[in-house]
């Protein structure tokens, strides 16, 4: 193994030195920022240094555990470094300003002649700047070191091959299968039941929010399901209505105010024909507000809305207007899991202020179950339920931890 130090003005150009002297596949070991010149920690020019290292023979293109984790290292030491180099700018910059030197008109810095507290101010901003940007590019390269996939010692690598084939992403991989290097000794890990059984337990731990529906006492319960196109709201919410009326013999109205689409009317129409359930449409949020008026003796009253594209802020505008009308108790947010995880955290990202729950659909369709996990570990939303096909009312179940677990993980056996 080749070991080699190098250093730039920055993060981009010492790179760019690592990469055209070792190539692409050395691995950086540490990081730091240092200062040449100045005066009294101040103005010094900021430079970057980079000790990388390359095997001779490199035999996969995989990042080891090792490098990884002195990378992490490196990237949190340098952390560390720009926070107290940030106090200790404030600190001196706030001893200066509370001593002598500084004058009503001028405002001369440390009694530095020619040197106004204004001027000294702004490259100490600068400087800090400089620091800042330099941290974000090393998250930046951090991330994208950590989509490489791990090889695990032993039996363990057998396990991160089956959970990505679930479909979880590499950082989860890493979380899960650390944790069964806390939790278990080495002969453990060799041991398919007790490294399963802390696989689903950490899992299970992952999924511990969920919330279902709670009928109306005093006055109906508000529910309304948003989310973007063809994700099944309509069936979900057929599925839903037809669940406490028919099963639990509530009192439930639908309202649709996905007026884009005239099939979505006659198959929310023909849900309520079926099991006795009004359904009423809307075609503006004060018709939605009179709509729900005229329910006040029910106990649940779902709101079925068009399917949004999270990008088209006209459309996300109108959806706004309309759950302000409604003032819902509750607001499902839909999301299919077969899309694949990178569009459903744009989904999230986007629908997440207006929401409240988390519904996952066509679980019978998708071969990435482990999707659900990608999206559960990036908000706080609990999940409330989960649609496994076309069937009203069977195809629907109350999330809770245990599912989630089993649909993500699977069924089958537990030896990797």
């Amino acid at each position: 193994m080749r070991v080699k130090r190098f250093v730039g003005e920055n993060v981009a150009e010492t790179m760019g030195k690592v990469k055209r002297e070792l190539g692409s596949e050395a691995v950086i070991l540490q990081t730091r920022q240092f200062k040449e010149g100045g005066f009294l920690g101040f103005f010094g020019k900021m430079k970057v240094e980079i000790t990388a290292a390359i095997e001779d023979r490199p035999a996969t293109k995989r990042v080891s555990p090792a490098s990884m984790e002195a990378y992490v290292a490196a990237a949190r030491s340098y952390s560390g470094y720009m926070e107290r180099e940030t106090q200790e700018h404030q600190a001196m910059s706030a001893g200066v300003s509370g001593g002598v030197g500084i004058s009503a008109g001028n405002r001369v810095l440390g009694g530095t002649p020619g040197m106004t507290a204004d001027a000294g101010d702004s490259l100490l901003q600068q400087e800090l700047r400089q620091m800042q940007s330099m941290l974000l590019q090393m998250n930046k390269q951090l991330t994208t070191l950590g989509q490489e996939n791990v090889v695990w010692p032993g039996a363990l690598q057998a396990w991160a091959e089956r959970l990505r084939e679930r479909g979880i992403q590499e950082p989860l991989v890493r979380r899960l299968l650390r944790q069964v290097q806390q939790s278990l000794s080495e002969p453990e890990r060799e041991e398919s039941e007790a490294v399963w059984a802390n696989i689903q337990d950490s899992v299970r731990r992952m999924c511990a929010q969920t919330a279902v529906i709670q009928p109306g006492v005093q006055k109906p319960r508000i529910v309304a399901l948003v989310g973007p196109t063809g994700v099944g709201k309509t069936t979900t919410i057929g599925k839903l209505a037809a669940g406490f009326s028919i099963v639990d013999k509530r009192k439930v109205a639908l309202i649709t105010a996905d007026t884009y689409r005239v099939a979505a009317v006659e198959q929310l129409k023909t849900f309520g024909e079926i099991i006795g359930v009004p359904v009423d449409v809307v075609m503006t949020p004060s018709g939605l507000r009179e709509a729900l008026s005229q329910h006040a003796d029910k106990e649940l009253i779902f709101i079925d809305t068009a399917g949004r594209s999270p990008q088209h802020e006209l459309h996300m505008s109108e959806l706004r207007a309309f759950l302000d009308r409604a003032q819902a108790d509750l607001t499902l947010l839909a999301m299919s899991a077969t899309t694949n995880t990178a569009d459903q955290i744009r989904v999230l990202n986007r629908f997440a202020p207006l929401a409240t729950h988390l519904i996952f659909t066509k679980l019978d369709e998708t071969m990435s179950p482990g999707n659900l996990l990608n999206v559960i570990d990036q908000t706080s939303l609990p999940v409330a339920y989960l649609t496994t096909g076309q069937n009203v009312p069977d195809d629907i179940e109350a999330a809770t931890p245990a599912r989630l677990t089993r649909y993500i993980l699977g069924e089958g056996s537990a030896h990797a």
